[in-house]
């Protein structure tokens, strides 16, 4: 454990470096800002601009997480051809920590995406078509159903190079995208791309403020594969998570590789 927190908190200050830090400020901020200006005029529904807003996230996030894994890979790559994370005694620490520093990061970003809008909205807006307490618990949801993302970007952006990490978030990005249509109903759970974007808005639902009846009718579908998809999620990622520290204390470096 002393080995993970040193590791981190070195990975921590050389994140200074990167645009990591700056950019899970600036997007969640921006991103508040630009739906909260636009919804006070736009004439939608109330109940559809909320799950609008959590759909976006979802599709944003495998792209803005194969982008940043790929930049910490950059970023070891171009310090020794990965020697600070192949040259310690402990591997398991020095790969952990940076999986779970991004993760760390994502997890805030998230949860300052998903307040700042929500703030807006409920208040400000005055737009009460759920309980306040959903966007705290969409942005936990959406951040657990990501966690999977970052173990396999980070395999990615190590084993291959940053083109791959960031060409297949492009990828999974139009994946997530097909997957909130009708299309996407029966396999969303087996989808990890999906997993944020789809937790999120089932269990919207279930926080909606009394007198939205078609909200219930139209989430029923969803609802049913919820808690099989949370389990495939918790499986899956806790699997990813072995098979990478595994695969870390084994790696060689990236021979061959563009980045190396």
């Amino acid at each position: 454990m002393n080995h993970l927190l040193r590791n981190l908190k070195a990975d921590y200050l050389k994140a200074k470096r990167t645009p990591l830090r700056a950019a899970h400020l600036v997007i969640p901020c921006v991103m508040a800002a630009v739906f909260l200006i636009y919804y006070a005029a736009a004439p939608w529904n109330a109940y559809s601009k909320v799950q609008a807003y959590f759909q976006i996230m979802g599709l944003g996030y495998p792209f803005l997480i194969g982008t940043f894994c790929a930049i910490v890979a950059e970023q070891e790559a171009y310090a020794g051809a990965y020697q600070m994370m192949l040259g310690v005694t402990d591997r398991k620490a020095a790969f952990l920590s940076k999986l779970l520093l991004l993760i760390l990061f994502g997890t805030g970003a998230c949860i300052l995406t998903s307040v700042l809008f929500g703030t807006g909205y409920y208040f400000v807006l005055q737009q009460h078509v759920v309980r306040y307490s959903f966007y705290w618990i969409a942005a936990l949801s959406m951040a657990g159903g990501s966690a999977f993302l970052y173990v396999w970007h980070m395999f990615l952006a190590l084993r291959f190079a940053k083109g791959v990490s960031v060409g297949l978030g492009i990828a999974e990005s139009l994946l997530a995208a097909l997957c909130l249509t009708g299309l996407g109903d029966a396999v969303w759970i087996y989808l990890p791309p999906a997993w944020a974007s789809r937790i999120a808005c089932t269990v919207m639902y279930r926080y909606a403020e009394n007198g939205i009846a078609d909200v219930y009718a139209d989430s029923q579908s969803g609802v049913g594969h919820l808690c099989s998809g949370l389990w495939i999620c918790v499986v899956v990622t806790v699997a990813a998570c072995i098979f990478y520290v595994a695969w870390g204390c084994r790696w060689e470096g990236a021979k061959g590789n563009e980045q190396a």
